[in-house]
């Protein structure tokens, strides 16, 4: 599907006409994202769906409460609602251009963002499991204004445009003008400035990815603390920032990068240092960084019992849950109950003489500590048969056609 993010105003609504001229439309969806910032929020939410209803295309709505009234909060609010909508293949069409790309890399220079927030907005990036895709990043306001003129395209204009308490449209209405005036041509430098940014920022992750690869455990999510300060300050933040950026799509500025490394990294091997950075939590064990969504750690799911039916993956509370036909596993998976810590439950891990509290087994596994009140535990009937990634019980085990049971936490 194509997905136009569509707002009403100038951009959005253009862009959604030239869409609707060259994409058939069964294959496009128009997306309307409310924040409930303004009180004038459901008239645009109208406006958008009587377009849509008069070109003949589908049209979804989602209600967002942004955290703030700031910019950044809803932005945070919108991109996540398009990560939900959008499906595999899926393509974001959004209607950003020249004039937003020159505002986003004057902010960020005066924000102090760094290389990669100087590349500005990218023309074309993954976006959950689909695309997003920026088809008018190369004109100028002026060229939509004159476009949406000649074509009698209606559009609405945000109140909240010509506030300059926002910083943004303080630099669109009182800075950029006179940069205009000063160098007509200023939105083809800034887009080529930004371009060479993103050229020096790509050459620049692709060295600390070689680097990263020495320092990080994939299938743990985890990055080795010890390597990485063997690296000088300099090199160690960079790689720091860009491991928090791949894994969480948020860049750590420099005041955060310092805590991290004096209160984290770098704490007393006895303490158990949690540092907060937006929805993460960065936690220490065994010599490892890891990142951790606190909201995926707690709550009364892992309190129920779900039952598993045979090959397939199961997307239980924390992580994901894969079985498997393998030659060497469990005998059986048919009509397992998956279950959760109580407190003194016991294992006999096949060919072992002893059994063992499964606290211990995941102690001696190296599960981090927040992780193992939540580690699935896999019975038949009453019988604990399994530890997913752990062992399997004595008895349940089997070299002749069994299953491989993969526990993936989130």
């Amino acid at each position: 599907r194509w997905v136009i993010a569509h707002s009403g105003g100038l951009d959005s609504q253009l862009l959604l006409h030239l869409a609707a001229k060259r994409i058939p439309s069964t294959s496009l969806l128009v997306l309307h994202i409310n924040h409930h910032l303004q009180a004038s929020s459901g008239r645009w939410a109208e406006f958008s769906l009587t377009q849509s209803r008069q070109l003949s295309l589908h049209h979804q709505s989602i209600d967002v409460y942004p955290a703030s009234q700031s910019e950044n909060s809803a932005r945070e609010a919108r991109y996540a609602a398009f990560e939900e909508v959008i499906e595999s293949g899926d393509c974001l069409l959004m209607g950003h251009h020249a004039d937003d790309q020159a505002e986003t890399v004057l902010f960020r220079m005066l924000r102090g963002s760094g290389l990669a927030g100087m590349s500005g907005i990218t023309p074309s990036r993954t976006l959950g499991q689909g695309y997003l895709l920026r088809p008018l990043l190369q004109l100028s306001r002026l060229d939509l204004e004159r476009a949406v003129s000649e074509s009698g395209i209606e559009f609405i204009d945000d109140p909240s445009n010509v506030d300059e308490n926002y910083d943004r449209n303080y630099l669109r209405h009182q800075i950029i003008p006179v940069l205009k005036k000063r160098w007509p041509n200023m939105l083809e430098r800034w887009e080529k400035n930004a371009q060479l940014f993103s050229q020096s920022n790509q050459l620049l992750e692709s060295y600390l990815d070689a680097d990263l690869s020495g320092l990080v455990d994939e299938q743990r999510l985890c990055l080795d603390i010890e390597r990485l300060l063997q690296f000088d300050e300099l090199r160690g933040f960079a790689l720091l920032r860009h491991w928090l950026y791949k894994k969480t799509k948020m860049r750590a500025n420099q005041k955060q990068l310092e805590t991290i490394f004096s209160d984290v990294l770098k704490a007393q091997l006895d303490a158990n240092p949690i540092y907060r950075i937006g929805q993460y939590d960065l936690r220490r064990f065994l010599g490892q960084l890891y990142i951790v969504k606190p909201r995926e750690l707690v709550g009364d799911d892992c309190k129920s019992e779900a039952q598993i039916s045979g090959v397939g993956e199961y997307r239980l509370p924390g992580g994901l849950l894969t079985v498997r036909s393998a030659s060497l596993g469990i005998k059986e998976s048919a009509g397992l109950m998956v279950r959760y810590r109580q407190g003194g439950e016991r294992c006999r891990p096949a060919g072992k003489k002893h059994s063992m509290l499964v606290k211990k087994l995941l102690q001696e596994a190296a599960v981090p500590t927040w992780l193992r009140e939540h580690w699935p535990l896999l019975y038949m009937g009453e019988e604990l048969v399994a530890v997913p990634g752990i062992c399997i019980c004595e008895g349940w085990y089997t070299e002749k056609s069994g299953f491989s049971l993969l526990w993936h936490p989130f």
